[in-house]
């Protein structure tokens, strides 16, 4: 605890004892609390719950958090004891220092007083907790979260009574006051709210997302709204990008007087994915002084030494050091050890923004000691042990039950699912084809026997599993590619697996599922008895129909559960280990168990073996064993006992799409099954599986680039995750209890009475809204070719070809004009341009040079 207040003194250069503020004294230190005061240099203002949530741009604030570990936080949070006894058993506290951005350059002298009030509430807790350093507009997720209805960024020194032009951005809603109001604050993927005496107009971006466009509605309401619940004081006009003429007269002409519509220009999207770039961890150095005489003015800055990019992993933080992460986008962290020198640790808050500053990182800044890792910091590592006593106990009961996992079951206790990652017990039909490649004609083979669970790593193979829930048939299509199977063969299995998901309905769950990186339910589905081969099926039946496992081999196998259990054929290209291994010799079959092997993995192995056994001992082996194994002795080596993993919690993940292949992800902490929308798609990150959820109106590209965007969210992690990672893409309505169960009373009934954005703006037409004629875009996800272009000005478009921009088209530049500059050019709406005969359109075009 004292590290951290030694790090703020170093930051706010004071060498004194700061005196700590009465304020603070009140501040429970052992309870669950959530509470948050407004900084001057005059005064530290304990908020009332009412302010909770708007920030002043002008202002600094600090937000203090205390909750038990893994539970929500926020003004809703209980004050309940916390009693840390060392079983694992602690509280979850962090400290948000807030700044706003004002202009003048007082940004960086409101940091230093917030931080400097920080230390003083530091000092009186007086326990481990995790300082973030928060930059206005850059909101670490942990922040947003304890405010579930968004928070809001106001200017300081706004005139009251004038037009006001405010922001809505991100899924936690972040409502951000604009200055001054222009065209130059509109963008065409975001969603505006301009507030007039009179009028409130909701401006949609074309290419802005669904989810802001609803927050917005709601938000427009509220302004409109009067002291009477439901009844409406003002107007509400929506105005959709380029096609502002539409509005009624008294509107536009109100909306002109703002924002002249003649000089309409408008910025288009920004780029919303960035170039992947893993985690960097630096160790903090404190270099000798050079001066004899140690002056308060000459504080050697600390060094960093860059240590490795991710894959990063816990066993490179030393104790005895101070270390700084480089996450890029999910911020930049300081770790201190337990038993770091003081030097070293009262720089790390200093030497991590001083790197952020450096790469010109925007995003927040945190420090904390070892022990209190949050789980956002803690996911930037390879196999992170996660320490939680309450979810230790579901991971062990999960990984040690053997009865009661079938669908019935499972389906009332979806947290047993979703720990085990099974919604049945295997006993469901099966269905299986291979791949077949272009020399074989191409297409689908089914097998005959899909229960023989033998797969070949040169080949891809498709599994429909079907399985009885209390709610009907689920059906599950697991596409499985193995280790050397070419790309060109795994694109022609992709492609045969959504030709047969469509064929179905797009009901069936989709997996794409690697070599070793299987799913513990399709283990399940073989009873434990999966075995991949070298080579293809072929080489043993040239028919296809068959997968006929080689009459000789040795087979690592790993695992010491049913639904996690693996054999891999070992071949003569490199080193394995394994606790067991089955050797086949024609009929004969041995399971061979190293000294370090435990009972459950003897007992996966001879199920494996599938057949009569000779069960053989590490260092009891008989002479027809080695006769058998001959020149593969080398390949029988015995790995050590392994740790029982503690898998870190999951992760949901907003999805934002932006042009063409291009995704952005917004992490949503303490979840819970009111952050899913119907109009939204998700990440749910289980670590060893990605789900991607897709809501009813989530629109035919999320859909469509489902497991395109779960392949981004993976190369985007900075932590370097694994490319092979199973994808399970799942449907609002469909979901399995291995996917509700990470969510808190999950509730199927959840979406019965959700109003969609159309709902919402019907809603409001009954009362005194106003809107343009513009209707095809009222869904809010706009289909239309015309409005899926960028927008340029009819200048630019009868430019010279030099002068073009590149993403134009030049023999569709109509497209490129707004609907309004569209209906001003040809005096026609761009429907009924293109129900003209092509060489009508020609000539007009070229009548109005845009040809």
């Amino acid at each position: 605890m004292m590290d951290i207040i030694y790090q703020l003194e170093e930051e706010i250069g004071s060498p004194r004892a700061v005196p700590q503020e009465a304020v603070f004294r009140t501040v429970p230190k052992d309870c669950t609390v959530f509470l948050v005061w407004r900084i001057t240099e005059s005064c530290t203002e304990l908020l009332p719950r009412s302010h909770y949530g708007t920030f002043y741009d002008g202002d600094a604030y600090l937000v203090y958090s205390c909750s038990h570990p893994g539970q929500p936080a926020g003004p809703d949070v209980i004050r309940r004891e916390i009693r840390e006894n060392g079983n694992g058993e602690y509280a979850e506290r962090h400290v948000h220092a807030w700044a706003g951005g004002a202009a003048g350059g007082a940004g960086g002298a409101l940091t230093t007083l917030a931080l400097r009030r920080a230390s003083q509430l530091l000092a009186h807790v007086a326990r481990p907790l995790v300082l973030h350093r928060e930059t206005a507009t850059r909101e670490s997720a942990r922040m947003l979260s304890y405010f579930r209805d968004g928070i809001r960024i106001l200017r300081s020194g706004a005139m009251n009574g004038g037009p006001r032009l405010y922001r809505v951005r991100g899924h936690r809603p972040v409502v951000l006051q604009m200055e001054p109001v222009s065209w130059a604050q509109l963008a065409s993927d975001g969603v505006f709210v301009l507030d007039t005496a009179n009028l409130i107009v909701l401006w949609l971006g074309r290419a802005a997302n669904l989810i802001e466009k609803t927050f917005g509605a709601k938000i427009a309401y509220r302004m409109a709204r009067g002291p009477e619940k439901g009844m409406l004081v003002r107007r509400i006009a929506i105005a959709h990008d380029g096609y502002e003429q539409t509005l009624p007269p008294a509107d536009r002409e109100l909306l002109n007087t703002l924002l002249e519509l003649r000089s309409r220009s408008m910025r288009p999207p920004s780029p919303v994915s960035d170039t992947p770039r893993p985690a960097r961890l630096y160790k903090v150095t404190q270099p000798p002084r050079t001066s004899p005489i140690a002056m308060p003015s000459q504080k050697p800055a600390a060094r960093l030494e860059e240590i490795k990019c991710a894959p990063l992993n816990r066993e490179d933080l030393r104790e005895d050091s101070v270390y700084i992460i480089d996450g890029g986008s999910r911020g930049v962290w300081a770790w201190v050890g337990s038993s770091a020198p003081v030097g070293e640790a009262r720089g790390a808050l200093a030497a991590a923004r001083g790197l952020a500053r450096a790469k010109r990182l925007t995003g927040p800044v945190a420090t904390m000691v070892s022990g209190r890792e949050p789980l956002e910091f803690a996911a930037l590592f390879h196999m992170w042990s996660w320490a939680d006593a309450r979810r230790d106990i579901r991971v062990r009961a999960a990984r040690s039950a053997t009865t009661k996992l079938d669908a019935v079951s499972l389906a009332s206790n979806a947290w047993l699912a979703a720990e085990a990652q099974v919604p049945d017990d295997g006993s469901g039909s099966l269905r299986m084809w291979r791949v077949r490649g272009e020399a074989e004609g191409g297409a689908l083979q089914e097998l005959e026997r899909p229960q023989t669970a033998a797969f070949y790593d040169q080949d891809c193979y498709l599994a429909l599993y079907t399985y009885h829930t209390p709610t009907g048939d689920q059906t599950i299509l697991y596409y499985w590619m193995g280790g050397s199977s070419p790309n060109d063969l795994r694109n022609l299995g992709a492609k045969e697996a959504k030709d047969l998901c469509i064929k179905l309905g797009r009901l069936p769950i989709q997996a794409w599922v690697y070599q070793g990186k299987e799913p513990a339910h399709f283990l399940q589905i073989f009873k434990g008895r999966m075995i991949t081969y070298i080579g293809s099926a072929i080489e043993y039946d040239p028919s296809g129909r068959r997968v006929v496992p080689p009459s000789r081999a040795l087979i690592r196998v790993s695992g010491q559960y049913a639904r996690e259990a693996r054999g891999v054929e070992v071949g003569r290209g490199g080193l394995t280990r394994g606790a067991c291994y089955v050797l086949r010799e024609g009929a004969r079959v041995w399971v061979w168990c190293a000294a370090s092997a435990t009972g459950d993995e003897r007992e996966v192995a001879k199920n494996m073996a599938a057949s009569d056994h000779t069960l053989v001992m590490q260092g009891k082996e008989k002479h027809d064993f080695w006769n058998a194994l001959g020149d593969r002795r080398p390949l029988l080596v015995a790995s050590p006992l392994k740790e029982v993993e503690r898998p870190l919690p999951p992760r949901l993940f907003y999805i934002s799409l932006g042009a063409a292949g291009q995704y952005s992800f917004e992490e949503i902490i303490s979840f819970s099954q009111y952050e899913l929308a119907p109009e939204m798609s998700a990440i749910l990150d289980a670590h060893a599986a990605v789900f991607v959820w897709l809501g009813a109106h989530s629109g035919p590209r999320a859909k469509d680039d489902a497991r395109a965007i779960a392949q981004c969210y993976l190369a985007n992690d900075p932590a370097a995750r694994d490319p092979e990672t199973p994808i399970l893409v799942i449907s609002q309505g469909r979901e399995p209890p291995n996917f509700t169960g990470f969510f808190p009373h999950w509730k199927t009934s959840m979406w019965k009475g959700h109003k969609s954005f159309n709902a919402i703006v019907s809603v409001l037409e009954g009362k005194a809204i106003v809107r343009g004629s513009n209707s095809a875009l009222h869904n809010g996800n706009s289909e239309n070719r015309f409005d899926q272009h960028e927008k340029y000005p009819l200048s630019v478009l009868r430019g010279p070809k030099e002068h073009m921009p590149q993403d134009v088209d030049p023999l569709t530049k109509e497209l490129y004009l707004t609907h309004d500059d569209f209906v001003s050019t040809f005096t026609m709406a761009y429907n009924e341009f293109r129900s003209l005969p092509l060489w009508k359109q020609k000539e007009l075009k070229k009548s109005v040079g845009l040809f």
